[in-house]
């Protein structure tokens, strides 16, 4: 085709059609489009170049191109659209029975810094159930909660220090010896008989109280996750279910009669499936496999995760580990705040354990409340908190925990939110 006159026409056509999306929101499948390029003189070029520059993020002519639902539908923004209505938000499209959202292009930078003052902490002692009950409706824009798996047993974590000792009682790196001693232990109670039960009336009240944009994380392990996306689908309905992530890490023993279960899963609900907040620009970049086939520049920035996650458990022996039972990392739940809230954003999670979601809110500019009934998991807070603007309720102080409030380094964390 002729590459002046052709480069026009679908400049004008993207340009018109980015005036429709503006006034309707409207999503065109490439059905919708062919019989629109039906003037080119080839039709499935000029919808490469239309899904190119969705892909490539620069813009076609004067507009931006969007592919969303995996590539089968685009929405066009103009590069004229005022910088206010350009967030970095990309939202699914909606059901057909759903109204279709206002959708800015996605393209516009986002902040890569965290708001100047660090978000406030809450953290509530006792039963979550009454106090989430307790809470006015549709107050939260984001909730992540890790409840307790159901293993069936005792989930306990022995604190130690070791040093150099050639008498010790173990044998480390190059055969050297160490001595260790045991600084105490935290554990709970992981065994319900009717775990649904249990779960259903605090997930019926994350539903409640979700702000009509929100998102509801869960995240369990393959004992219960099955049966509590059932649940879930009942509670928020099946089109508000948008991603199952898979956490999945190498660290541990090795199974011997089956496959070594090496990952955990988390669910990712919408209170409103057309309308949520996911920041695509503030989602970090992970290395290429084969670096040499995508060229410097790409090799450079990076790509961006699938819904399977590699990441690390918290290290036995690092700076991050507070020796709660069962402490989440810091980098999965940074990039939840981060992709799923804006600063000023207010949070829940009602099973707060270690604090480890409350610490990677607060450190990004978000106001998070925290509801744990574990007396250690509070004193483990009161700790790590300690250089936080936190208040408590609800609850004495109880021991303090080994360990608790030291530095961490992770890498997805912004510079100078180092903790004190």
């Amino acid at each position: 085709m002729s590459q002046s006159g052709s480069e026009r026409t679908l400049e004008e056509l993207v340009a018109s059609l980015a005036g429709a999306t503006r006034s309707d929101a409207r999503r065109f499948s490439e059905a919708d489009l062919l019989p629109l390029l039906a003037r080119e003189r080839d039709a499935a070029a000029a919808l490469a170049r239309i899904r190119q520059a969705a892909k490539s993020g620069e813009p076609l002519g004067g507009t931006y191109v969007t592919a969303e639902r995996r590539g089968t539908r685009y929405v066009f923004a103009s590069t004229s659209t005022p910088s206010e209505s350009r967030t970095p938000s990309s939202r699914r499209a909606p059901s057909p029975r759903a109204p279709a959202p206002r959708t800015p292009s996605p393209r516009a930078p986002a902040p890569r810094t965290p708001s100047p003052a660090p978000g406030r902490i809450e953290v509530i002692a006792g039963d979550n159930l009454p106090v989430l009950t307790s809470f006015e409706a549709g107050t939260f824009d984001l909730i992540y909660v890790d409840p307790p798996f159901n293993t069936g047993r005792s989930q306990a974590r022995t604190r130690i220090k070791t040093e150099r000792d050639d008498a010790g009682d173990r044998v480390g790196f190059h055969g050297r010896r160490y001595r260790t001693t045991v600084l105490g232990s935290s554990a709970f109670a992981d065994r319900f008989d009717d775990y649904l039960q249990f779960l259903a009336p605090r997930l019926e009240q994350a539903h409640r109280l979700l702000k009509p944009t929100g998102s509801f994380f869960l995240h369990l392990d393959y004992r219960e996750v099955h049966y509590a996306k059932v649940l879930l689908d009942e509670i928020f309905g099946r089109e508000s279910f948008i991603n199952e992530i898979i956490w999945s890490y190498d660290y541990g023993a090795r199974a011997t009669n089956r496959w070594s279960p090496k990952h955990d899963t988390i669910l990712w609900y919408a209170k409103s499936p057309s309308d949520y907040c996911f920041n695509f620009d503030e989602i970090d970049r992970i290395p290429y496999m084969a670096p040499s086939l995508v060229g410097a520049e790409k090799a450079a920035r990076g790509k961006t995760p699938t819904d399977s996650w590699w990441h690390t458990i918290v290290s036995p022996n690092g700076r991050e580990k507070t020796g709660y039972p069962t402490q989440k990392p810091l980098g999965v739940l940074t990039r939840i705040v981060r992709v799923h809230s804006r600063p000023g954003d207010r949070l829940l999670d009602f099973f707060a354990g270690s604090g480890s979601f409350g610490e990677a809110g607060a450190r990004w500019g978000r106001d998070v409340v925290l509801i744990d009934e574990n007396p250690e998991a509070i004193a483990v807070m009161r700790r790590r908190f300690a250089s936080f603007d936190a208040s408590f309720r609800g609850g004495e102080p109880g021991p303090s925990a080994s360990r608790c409030g030291e530095t961490t380094d992770d890498p997805l964390l912004p510079e100078g939110a180092r903790r004190r």
